[in-house]
């Protein structure tokens, strides 16, 4: 089915001129038009998205571009007449070349409802692997040969979805659990009946599609077949369902089922490779439901009695992990230097390090963890730490007076790739800024002459914002910091709107490239958008089209997809982030800090005492602007709720008790995260850091950390946040806000933003 989200006026309005045909040839513009601008076509789409699909119909029945024709077969099979879609259909292939699978698949459903089965299933065969509505044709296809009896037929349609894996999205359909189901049916009914095969399809799907809805039908089959096959799934089935769990995030679920699978496996086969892999996924299990000492238990077996080495390195660094939450440091500190010195090849090797240097640290051992950090540094160059262990390294150099060694430490950050890790290169510059400020023989100007720079190229970035403000005077000189601004990065929002005049080039032999513009221009945005993340990634990093990556961006932007918008910006088009936003550039900022759901954020922000860029920030840093996101812990939705602490606030607000599923819920996630947020915000006087690091670590922790470092400025607060994630976790969250302060509330800081302990 194509479904439809309709396209806001403001990007409506932007969009202009004439789409290009299917053979766009390289050096012409890109130019968008809306298919449905006025007239009997506008009214029938606003009937469309609003579900009035018979009404949309009939004021289509006299529009006769390819467009008109397209969506009244779409809904005229909306409104249960599919088989009178057949005559707007006639023909349409050749009009809408680019639509072609989509058509095939409408025209095989509308044969199907006018009686013609038979003709049905060659329209729904026509439809190519490589389409993306390929899954729903050949599912059709398979439910009519099943009711005329051809098995064979059946089968060869369901062979490619059954392996299908689950989708990442708790939301969306799930292709590979339908096969399945319908795969099972076949083999179970009827002359030539499998039953084995028959068994292996429903445990298939419950066991690796557990959050379906098939799953519970799929069980019941597979307790319905005739023994000795019928009956409950075995234990590697359970196992495959609690992995299956752990990856969708619903680590509790997981930990009922292994808890009657391990103790059969442990007694059997206590180091077989399934008895492993059970007792590590309960000991992730565990971990992530923060059951540290049933995490520990279960992970002891398999790091001392398992064969796999891959299933032993992952389990010794779990086990690390939930020791140290336990509270027993030294334990933790050993596990983390046994991996690193058994294992040090292995790509967590340089992580055990950095854990067990942040424990020594956080125990007052400076010069362990200095040995542990130069090993990281000597030994596991280019390593996901390297860079992170050298600033460890000049900070605890600082610390301890030795400036002339922390310089060093981190001109050598410095002089390393820079373009590939601007975050690093500006920390680095700004705490040597830092330093050189309190020396004499020109450090001052030094300093003023770095700060400078980083202002200027990172203007929204975590270090350019800390450089403002020590230009600007001090960590609280929060005005001065805003007149410290480039000029060139205040610019309207209209201006980032207009649309660029796009060249195509390589994209446009591209077919979902095409179909994703077509689509687009109908108004058919979500269809538009899983069109456009099916482009060939290698077109995009085409040296015959610098924009590409930038070009799909932009037209995700606009289809209202800003997850995967600004995730293809951060990986294909970095460069455009590391310019001031200002010109040609100003899109890309658009596209990396999109507006998404600005009303709900508007309306729920200030009563809850918010300011309304913090929370789009938030939003941004917690869940990509993704309302079905889910974290590995259980975080739902757009601010990432944890359930419990929905439901209270929840209370709190008067409204009704949220389940799950209300979670992803965008304006209901919204009014509750923003309620959320504004209690920290109050328990920490407007101190957006200590908010932020709350909303991360808890308000107990930050209250831990306020005492024994709340003498310290924003900076080094922040550096000295115990937590890794957290750390990094404020760093982001407070770009985004000047961010989006930059781009959308005017220009400056907001209030709070620099301001830390009465500062």
């Amino acid at each position: 089915m194509i479904r439809t989200l309709h396209l806001p006026p403001m990007i409506t309005a932007a969009l202009a001129a004439v789409l290009l045909a299917s053979v766009t040839p390289s050096d012409a513009v890109l130019d968008l038009t809306p298919a449905f601008q006025a007239g009997a076509a506008a009214q029938a789409k606003t009937a469309f998205d609003a579900g009035r699909h018979a009404e949309a119909a009939a004021k289509l029945a006299h529009v006769a571009t390819p467009e008109a024709r397209l969506l009244r077969a779409m809904a005229l099979a909306e409104a249960g007449r599919a088989a009178e879609a057949l005559a707007p259909l006639e023909g349409l292939e050749a009009r809408l070349p680019d639509a072609a699978d989509r058509i095939s698949l409408l025209r095989g459903r509308a044969l199907e409802a006018a009686g013609r089965g038979r003709e049905a299933l060659v329209a729904l065969a026509a439809v190519p692997d490589a389409s993306l509505v390929a899954g729903e044709a050949r599912l059709a296809r398979a439910r009519l040969a099943r009711r005329f009896g051809d098995r064979a037929q059946a089968l060869e349609a369901l062979a490619p979805l059954v392996s299908v894996p689950a989708p990442r999205d708790p939301a969306a359909s799930d292709a590979g659990a339908t096969a399945l189901l319908l795969s099972g049916r076949v083999h179970a009914e009827g002359e030539g009946a499998d039953p084995a095969a028959a068994r292996r399809a429903f445990a298939a799907c419950w066991a690796d599609h557990p959050i379906a809805p098939e799953a519970g039908e799929c069980l019941a089959a597979l307790r319905a077949l005739p023994a000795p096959l019928g009956g409950e799934p075995g234990v590697e089935e359970q196992v495959r369902r609690a992995e299956a769990l752990l990856e969708a995030g619903l680590a509790d679920a997981a930990v009922d089922l292994l808890r009657k699978a391990v103790p059969d496996l442990a007694a059997a086969a206590p180091g077989e490779e399934l008895a492993c892999r059970a007792r590590a996924a309960l000991g992730r299990a565990h971990r992530k439901a923060r059951s540290y000492a049933d995490a520990m238990e279960a992970l002891r077996p398999v790091v001392e009695g398992c064969d796999d080495p891959a299933v032993r390195v992952k389990a010794l660094f779990l086990l690390a992990g939930a020791t140290s939450n336990t509270g027993d440091k030294d334990g933790a500190i050993a596990l983390y230097r046994r991996l690193a010195r058994d294992y040090p090849r292995n790509a967590l090797a340089d992580d055990a390090l950095f854990s067990a240097a942040d424990l020594l640290l956080r125990a007052g051992r400076d010069a362990e963890a200095r040995e542990a950090l130069a090993g990281i540094v000597r030994d596991h160059a280019g390593g996901d730490y390297w860079d992170e262990a050298r600033f460890r390294l000049a900070w605890l150099a600082r610390r301890a007076g030795d400036l002339d060694g922390a310089i060093a430490q981190l001109l050598a950050i410095e002089e390393g790739e820079r373009d590939l890790d601007p975050y690093e290169h500006a920390r680095a510059a700004y705490w040597r800024a830092r330093i050189l400020a309190g020396r004499g023989d020109g450090g001052a100007r030094a300093a003023e002459a770095i700060w400078t720079d980083l202002a200027t190229r990172f203007p929204a970035d975590y270090y350019g914002l800390l450089a403002r403000a020590r230009l600007a005077g001090g960590a609280g000189g929060e005005e001065g910091a805003a007149r410290a601004l480039p000029a060139a990065a205040h610019a309207s929002t209209a201006a980032a709107l207009a649309p660029p005049r796009w060249r195509p080039g390589p994209l446009a032999a591209d077919p979902h490239f095409r179909a994703g513009v077509l689509l687009l221009r109908m108004g058919l945005t979500r269809d538009a958008a899983t069109e456009l993340t099916s482009v060939d990634p290698e077109r995009l990093t085409d040296p015959d089209a610098p924009d590409a990556a930038l070009m799909v961006a932009d037209l995700l932007d606009r289809a209202g997809d800003h997850r995967n918008a600004h995730q293809l910006l951060r990986t294909r088009a970095r460069v455009a982030l590391r310019r001031a936003p200002a010109a040609e550039n100003l899109r890309a900022w658009h596209i990396a800090y999109p507006p998404a759901f600005r009303g709900d954020v508007q309306r729920w922000a200030p009563p809850a005492g918010v300011p309304v860029d913090l929370l789009q920030a938030l939003m941004r840093e917690e869940s990509a602007l993704d309302p079905h996101a889910v974290s590995p812990v259980g975080a739902i939705g757009l601010t990432q709720l944890m359930l419990p602490t929905a439901r209270e606030v929840a209370r709190q607000l008067k409204i009704r008790r949220p389940s799950r599923a209300d979670l992803m819920n965008g304006a209901l996630n919204i009014r509750i995260g923003a309620r959320y947020l504004g209690q920290l915000l109050r328990r920490f006087d407007g101190r957006v850091a200590l908010a932020v690091a709350a909303y991360n670590a808890g308000g107990g922790a930050v209250s831990r950390w306020l005492e024994a470092r709340g003498d310290l400025e924003l900076d080094e607060f922040v550096e000295e946040i115990p937590f890794e994630e957290t750390r990094g976790y404020v760093k982001r969250v407070l770009r985004s806000y000047a961010a989006y302060r930059l781009l959308y509330g005017g220009g400056g800081p907001a209030g709070g933003l620099f301001r830390l302990a009465g500062r």
